[in-house]
């Protein structure tokens, strides 16, 4: 399944502008939300400013919580990063790795002009991840607590409690109300 997408974060004193990168596999909700939540859990060690800091090092070919950094590419420039995700490389026609793009900023108003079905802003204030879809209307607001197993100190609960770090994408339920 392909669907591109970007994912960053808004800019606190502009919220109609968002900083993000893009990533060109898998950019449906069903698993770029799950994904996040596990980067959240795992590699950020649930500090969502460590997330949006991941996030926006590099565009990205897929994310995934569960990559080591032994993961291989096929593709010259591209690398695994532990915890997060393949980065996405550019070459020239003769074969010279490219320098990275800068992060895109973007106003939402203008989202219907990307290549990408869906837009992800993480919101640092709020642990929680708004989704836009590709013409910059909200979607859904989710909550990186609900979407995460818990914390390895909390104690086991019943209700719900998964060994890995991330969990499915069916617990994930999109806060009530309206999107921000």
């Amino acid at each position: 399944m392909s669907s591109r997408c970007y994912v960053g974060t808004a800019d606190p004193h502009q919220p109609h502008l968002a900083h993000a990168r893009f990533v060109l596999f898998d950019g449906y909700p069903a698993a770029v939300i799950p994904a996040l939540a596990g980067i959240w859990a795992g590699h950020a060690r649930r500090d969502t400013h460590v997330l949006v800091a991941a996030v926006l090092a590099h565009d990205w070919e897929y994310l995934d919580p569960t990559i080591t950094g032994a993961a291989t590419s096929g593709f010259a420039g591209q690398h695994p990063v532990a915890g997060v995700g393949m980065t996405l490389a550019a070459t020239s026609p003769d074969g010279t790795v490219e320098a990275p793009e800068p992060v895109s900023v973007f106003p939402l108003s203008q989202a219907a002009h990307l290549d990408a079905a869906w837009i992800y802003l993480i919101d640092p204030a709020a642990d929680a991840i708004a989704v836009h879809t590709d013409d910059g209307e909200p979607a859904a607001r989710y909550h990186l607590d609900a979407c995460a197993a818990p914390k390895p100190s909390a104690p086991y609960r019943a209700e719900g409690a998964i060994a890995h770090p991330w969990a499915a994408h069916h617990c994930c339920v999109p806060t009530p109300g309206v999107p921000r």
